[in-house]
């Protein structure tokens, strides 16, 4: 039986969310190897001079990118999906001349400026002799931006998060331990830096070379309008700039108004519930392209079935998980030591603002690649500056608890606000009845978690990750009593199958 166009859709997001989130798994457990060593080796000081130098490529890299990938992601798919090979390359062309430009241009302000930088700026005399390394790592660090939305344009997601999370990490450790044994530890860790941008640059490049040559060797005169792109451009880098203040806003007010230690409980109860979304962002990544290519071709029925589905999907995945951190959050904190166990109920409400993202789905990228993008930008602008004013006004009285309340609030705002506007601009809205299965699995599954919490003492480890297995258990079972959908069956089936599970085809 031939598969309708929403049920292959499904397919090629189920495959590629479950390889994006494969590799980030492996990513999180290398990174995490990696950062423990380079902080034993390096100590707190000198890895405080790296964290500046990384900190200062990322801002440059984001602003030399010039929001150029995203605008890959919104033509480029459009132009394939009616045969325009020529109209992609001309796209793709334009925004590596813009790159080639803004990089230029970067990293002379970087050499230029780099004694007000290390000397002024940050105090630290220590960077300056980094700051020339960073601006070798511009170049690389914008590549990744640029290739990395091309493979997400032309449907190759998984491929982009291997690079990122596989390639650049593993080269990362490679060069440092490399230079280590020659002696270097803070300008090694640097150049290590350097090079995982080049790596991942490189095997980045020899992917869409491989599967779209068409992309970098067609026409170089553009197709669509020069104006549109610099325009949509421009939004996106402005949206990029937010969102990066929106995301660290939080644990910068903590620092200025309360303790380093403050700093430390939140930051893990941050990263702990900041889990959630990697469900959402393979799922979100795999998505994206088939947005513009659905959107821009009238085919609004297809575009709300998966938008529906996926978010759905998500919600199987996301739920269990963010009720076991309920039940068992305490535990896991423990691990860390017990001074952590006191950012509990932050990373609680931090979850809760996690799951109201998960919960509208992609309304940000769909506002973004069906031509609204100027609503993203209105809506990061207000969210980031109402942010500001509740930590500026709960932190001073609650603390960990109070940032966390900001952050969940403007998560809550921005997504809501980007659900209506999805359903006021483009006319397709996610909710079904089938949803009320998943509120009914999760009510049984807390109620069960919160009755085991309370007749339970503290968990180790493997026992707490026990209770996890059997929180999955328990919803999934309860949803397959209520009727599970074939969307969901043929979803979950076809992602077993990807990570060796299940008949293969």
């Amino acid at each position: 039986m031939s598969e309708n166009n929403s049920d292959r859709h499904l397919v090629h997001v189920a495959k590629q969310a479950t390889g994006v989130m494969t590799y980030q798994l492996i990513g999180i457990a290398l990174g995490f190897g990696s950062n423990l060593l380079f902080a034993r080796l390096l100590g707190a000081e000198r890895l405080g001079v790296f964290v500046l130098a990384q900190t200062t490529l990322l801002v440059l890299s984001l602003a030399a990118s010039f929001g150029v990938g995203p605008m890959l992601l919104r033509f480029i798919p459009v132009a394939l999906s009616r045969g325009d090979r020529e109209g992609a390359a001309s796209v793709f062309a334009v925004g590596a001349r813009i790159v080639l430009v803004t990089s230029a241009i970067t990293i002379a302000v970087l050499l230029l400026g780099r004694d007000v930088l290390a000397n002024r700026i940050f105090n630290e005399p220590r960077l300056f002799s980094l700051i020339p390394i960073v601006a070798i790592a511009i170049l690389p660090a914008v590549f990744v931006k640029v290739f990395g939305f091309s493979l997400r344009a032309i449907k190759q997601t998984s491929r982009e998060t291997f690079c990122v999370e596989i390639v650049a990490k593993s080269a990362k450790l490679l060069v440092f331990l490399l230079l280590l044994s020659a002696g270097l530890k803070l300008t090694g860790l640097t150049w290590a830096l350097t090079a995982s941008y080049a790596a991942a640059a490189v095997a980045m490049i020899l992917i869409v070379d491989r599967h779209a040559r068409y992309l970098t060797r067609g026409p170089r005169v553009a197709t669509v309008s020069t104006r549109q792109i610099f325009a949509f451009s421009a939004t996106m880098t402005f949206v990029a700039f937010m969102n990066y203040s929106l995301s660290i806003t939080d644990r910068t007010m903590l620092g200025i108004l309360r303790t380093s230690e403050e700093v430390g409980i939140y930051n893990i109860a941050f990263l702990i519930s900041n889990m959630l979304t990697l469900v959402f962002m393979g799922f979100n990544n795999a998505f994206s392209p088939l947005i513009s290519e659905l959107h821009h071709n009238d085919r609004k029925e297809e575009l709300h079935n998966l938008y529906s589905s996926l978010t759905r999907t998500v919600l199987i995945i996301v739920l269990p998980a963010l009720i076991w951190i309920v039940g068992f959050g305490d535990d896991l904190l423990l691990l860390f030591g017990g001074d952590f166990q006191a950012g509990y109920l932050a990373m609680v409400i931090l979850g809760v603002g996690v799951l109201t993202r998960c919960a509208v789905g992609s309304v940000g990228t769909l506002l973004m690649l069906s031509g609204h993008q100027i609503y993203n930008a209105v809506n990061i602008a207000a969210v980031t500056a109402a942010n500001i004013a509740l930590n500026l006004f709960l932190i001073p009285r609650y603390g960990v608890l109070g940032a966390a309340i900001a952050t969940s609030i403007s998560l809550a705002a921005i997504n809501v606000v980007g659900l209506i506007e999805v359903k006021l601009l483009i006319g397709i809205w996610p909710y079904r009845l089938s949803y009320l299965k998943l509120v009914a699995a999760a009510a049984v599954t807390l109620a069960g978690n919160l009755y085991l919490r309370y007749h339970t003492p503290e968990l180790s480890f493997a026992p707490a990750i026990l209770m996890l297995v059997a929180t999955f258990v328990v919803f999934l079972g309860v949803l397959a009593l209520l009727g599970i959908e074939e969307d969901d069956r043929m979803l979950f089936g076809r992602m077993m199958r990807r990570v060796g599970y299940g008949k293969k085809e």
